[in-house]
């Protein structure tokens, strides 16, 4: 009996059915903890994923309110795509659009989403800090930077894991657009040059440039200070003054001419080179150093010699201006005045019978005064406007008088001076220019100055077998193509076919039949283009395209049908017709606020300086044009009808543009306002 109870007792100390019951109670909320959390876990991960979802449809959505840029209209477009009822900004909470879209998965109360925009932080947190947030609002920033968070998360991510939000982050900038698609097939050329040099010719050798004691050609680059009142960029080398020898250039006085080279080529101010211009010149072909007309005049004078009344001989002449913008380059709009003040030596002190007559380009003036006081001869003549060039001589005319030294014969001579020893010839005793187009191109103003002299007077020395004089040149230049500041500005023609704009053939090189161009027109040149920062040749062909070519034998007609069709019957998709367009006074005397959809706005190429059309070039940059009147133009609103223009020609206004439909175009360095070029929204978080 003791054997056998014994032998239940290891039989049932053996047996493990209550042991499995036991580990089944101590595990089993274990098990049911890791099956929780792992549920949990993928459920943060999958809410984790929206928020993201949502941050991105929030920052994408709010940025299409940038064209026209609307703080208040971005902070409710945020909101509403982001899932939240408000919106947490620098300036306060601002309520969202409704309906609401995105909520997040899983029930979330939309009051456990917090959405900040244009913040450094998260809401509730200290850290991180994000440096790279503007604080500022979405128009000023330009960026709309959303960060949103999740809150109230289960509590062992609070508890145990320290995670008590979930966070996601998105943020849209408006970018300087680096890459162009669907450009139309129009070019502009630049009004402002890359770079410009001064040279000094000798006038009485064909131009040709005047070297130092050290032999060295005597020309200076000119630097771009920047603009001026009028908008007009001034170019001079007042930082790095020349030293300008004043030898005479014939036997006895000095002609130094100053050529300006304005040039589309960082690299090349070479008169007659493709892309320079040398001013002044003497019609509209280009010049050479040699054929250029100098824009300005150095007169050297000498005291040697004595004159006669056969050949009188000028010791100084100076220029002043009157009526005329200057006295030595003058840009009047109509025939002006200056005045001339000369000393004149004929051989006798007596003035009486004695008169010195100024003729300006062969044309007599009104004689001059004499001043004994001074010993000048003065008055003034007439420049007529956009005449380029003005020799100026002056004629000595001696008539017997009582008391006068002038012979029984009267005599007439014109101021002569030494070209070769012993011969004496009439002189050109300064000049100066009269401005136009043709001329003197852009350039508006001109001066020389010497370094401790007057400001803007140096154009008549002293020759001097061994001295110099450190002179400045300063010229203004129209200023580079620029967007509209305000809707009253004039309106900026491009006429089709001319030295301004050109018709473009894309892709390069280009077709050139009117069918071809007609259907670029309409839907935009095929590829992507690029500004072109290393290859001013246009050796490489492939995309993105950096360079254009031109469609040479377009008619006027495919013209105005591409552009019919481009702007109002065929406009590209996302957009449609303004008629009247939205060029009106809605802003304050301001830019208009364009609408984002108007088919009115439009890519087109910017080309170098001095570009003439006849070969491929460099896409220097691009611009957005505002069209507000074309040739086929069909809108005829008559409360706010459309600019007129005449055959071959589109009008309107260039604009600072966020392209927030075609956001392919690719972005580069934040959007510079006050440069052409479009912008375009990119998502960079």
């Amino acid at each position: 009996m003791r054997v056998s109870h014994a032998r239940r007792i290891f039989k049932s100390a053996g047996d493990e059915r209550g042991a499995v019951l036991v580990s089944f109670a101590v595990f089993a909320p274990v098990a049911i903890l890791l099956v929780a959390f792992a549920l949990d876990s993928g459920n943060w991960f999958l809410h984790k994923r929206h928020l993201q979802l949502q941050a991105d449809a929030s920052a994408l959505a709010a940025a299409q309110e940038f064209q026209p840029c609307v703080n208040e209209a971005m902070y409710k477009k945020a909101g509403q795509y982001g899932g939240v009822p408000a919106v947490e900004t620098s300036g306060g909470s601002v309520n969202a659009s409704t309906p609401l879209y995105n909520a997040q998965v899983g029930g979330t109360s939309s009051s456990n989403i917090h959405e900040r925009v244009n913040y450094k932080t998260y809401f509730g947190q200290s850290s991180p800090i994000d440096s790279s947030a503007s604080t500022e609002p979405p128009c000023a920033a330009q960026m709309v930077d959303v960060k949103l968070t999740e809150s109230n998360l289960p509590w062992y991510w609070k508890a145990l894991a320290k995670v008590p939000y979930i966070n996601a982050h998105a943020r849209v900038e408006v970018l300087q657009a680096s890459t162009f698609s669907g450009v139309s097939p129009l070019a502009v050329t630049e009004s402002s040059p890359v770079s410009a040099r001064a040279y000094f010719v000798n006038e009485d050798s064909g131009n040709e440039v005047i070297k130092n004691a050290k032999n060295e050609a005597v020309s200076v680059a000119l630097e771009n200070l920047g603009p001026n009142a009028q908008g007009q960029d001034v170019w001079a080398n007042s930082t790095a003054p020349l030293a300008v020898p004043l030898k005479a250039t014939n036997a006895t006085t000095a002609h130094i001419g100053v050529v300006v080279a304005l040039s589309g080529s960082k690299g090349d101010t070479t008169c007659g080179h493709e892309y320079v211009e040398c001013f002044g010149r003497k019609s509209e072909a280009k010049a050479t150093l040699a054929t250029a007309e100098p824009l300005l005049h150095i007169a050297g004078y000498t005291n040697a010699g004595t004159g006669t009344l056969a050949a009188p001989l000028a010791r100084r002449v100076t220029l002043s201006a009157v009526t005329c913008t200057d006295a030595y380059f003058s840009n009047s709009a109509s025939s002006c005045s200056f005045s001339i003040a000369a000393k004149v030596d004929y051989g006798s002190a007596v003035t009486k019978g004695v008169t010195v007559t100024p003729e300006v380009k062969g044309t007599k003036g009104t004689a001059l005064t004499f001043n004994a006081g001074t010993g000048l001869w003065s008055g003034n003549a007439t420049l007529p406007a956009g005449s380029g060039s003005n020799e100026i001589t002056l004629v000595v005319k001696c008539v017997k008088e009582t008391t006068s030294a002038c012979p029984a014969k009267a005599t007439e001579a014109t101021v002569k001076e030494e070209r070769e020893k012993g011969k004496l010839q009439a002189a050109v005793l300064h000049r100066i220019f009269a401005a136009n187009s043709t001329h003197a191109g852009t350039i508006s103003g001109a001066w020389l100055s010497e370094v401790g002299g007057a400001p803007q007077d140096a154009d008549t020395f002293e020759v001097c077998a061994s001295c110099s004089h450190s002179l400045v040149v300063t010229v203004d230049v129209e200023g580079s193509l620029s967007d509209a500041q305000k809707f009253s500005d004039p309106v900026f023609h491009m006429r089709f076919g001319n030295s301004q704009s050109e018709v473009v053939g894309c892709p390069p090189p280009g077709a050139s039949s009117g069918a071809v161009y007609r259907e670029n027109l309409a839907k935009g040149c095929k590829g992507r283009y690029k500004i072109n920062t290393s290859d001013p040749g246009c050796t490489a062909t492939g995309e993105p395209y950096d360079c254009i070519g031109f469609a040479s034998g377009v008619k006027t007609g495919p013209f105005s049908q591409g552009l019919s069709s481009r702007l109002e019957s065929e406009p590209p998709l996302g957009v449609h017709f303004y008629c009247p367009n939205n060029w009106s006074n809605t802003n304050g005397g301001g830019v208009p606020n364009l609408p984002k959809d108007d088919s009115r706005v439009v890519q087109v190429f910017i080309e170098p300086y001095d570009s003439n059309g006849s070969s491929n070039v460099p896409i220097q940059d691009f611009a957005t044009f505002y069209v507000t009147g074309w040739d086929g133009d069909g809108c005829k609103s008559s409360t706010h009808p459309d600019d007129a223009t005449s055959k071959g020609e589109i009008v309107g206004h260039f604009v600072k543009y966020v392209n927030t439909l075609n956001t392919t175009d690719g972005g580069g360095q934040k959007c510079t306002l006050n440069s052409l070029g479009e912008c375009v929204t990119v998502l960079t978080r």
